[in-house]
């Protein structure tokens, strides 16, 4: 079994469970846990104090603190194929990661502080997965769905697939299960029915900064969900595979003469 821990404190990702040195004795002493499977402008990975670039495809390890600035994004596969996508000035927490194919079902403890971020659900069971925010716990079924956390720890939850059972305090939870609806949890702890987005759901905030994956494709999950509209309108859920530009066919000659006008 592998044990790892992934903190986000300040405006990075840190990967902690022991000590640990840089180059070699880093990759021995503290496991992998993951792949950057794509980054976006300034990314830089942080061990005792000491920062450098980070690069997609390079492994992620444990101790390591990955920094997003605030046009940034990083973007995460560990190894049982859980997906993170982490945005700008993102702070999250992964305070267990404990999976082997081979072994009994592991567990996987997310702590998120502030920021934004996409979640996929990889192999563990479903019943591993724990995320937890400052005013929520959401337990996964199967899942793909987008969290925001804002710096007094009010999050809303916007669910792409699958369900998620969201409580706040022992006794008072609910199923999200409303595709293309966004659940709140206030610092009073209230939750509230699946909404769509208004102006005021997260005051001074715009639907780009607060849920900036939607309408894009990214590296770990090459779909198009939803759309900055359908959020506010509660329209048809918009949900596309990206695909590959299309081929002229017979070269440029053919294609200007296919448009040539007739006389």
């Amino acid at each position: 079994m592998r044990y790892v821990t992934i903190k986000f404190w300040g405006r990075g990702l840190v990967f902690a469970a022991g000590v640990a040195a840089s180059g070699g004795a880093l990759a021995a002493e503290s496991p992998e846990i993951g792949t950057t499977v794509a980054v976006k402008n300034k990314v830089t990975v942080e061990f005792d104090q000491t920062p450098r670039p980070l690069v997609k495809g390079e492994t992620v390890h444990q101790n390591e603190i990955v920094i997003t600035d605030k046009a940034a994004t990083a973007e995460i596969e560990l190894k049982d194929n859980t997906k993170l996508a982490v945005g700008p000035l993102a702070r999250i927490v992964l305070d267990k990661f404990v999976y082997d194919a081979g072994a009994a079902p592991g567990s996987i403890s997310i702590n998120m502080t502030k920021g934004a971020f996409r979640f996929i659900t990889g192999a563990s069971p479903k019943s591993a997965y724990e995320i937890k925010t400052p005013t929520v716990s959401l337990a996964v079924r199967g899942t793909v769905f987008d969290v925001y956390v804002d710096d007094k720890g009010e999050t809303v939850v916007l669910l792409h697939e699958g369900e998620v059972d969201m409580c706040a305090e022992p006794g008072s939870c609910r199923r999200h299960n409303k595709v293309g609806h966004i659940v709140k949890v206030g610092v009073d702890r209230v939750i509230t029915e699946p909404l769509l987005w208004t102006g005021s759901l997260m005051k001074g905030l715009a639907v780009g900064t607060v849920f900036p994956f939607v309408g894009r494709t990214l590296t770990i999950d090459p779909v198009r969900r939803l759309s900055r509209t359908a959020l506010r309108t509660g329209g048809t859920v918009v949900r596309t595979v990206a695909k590959a530009p299309r081929k002229i066919v017979g070269g440029v000659g053919r294609t200007v003469r296919k448009f040539r006008p007739r006389f």
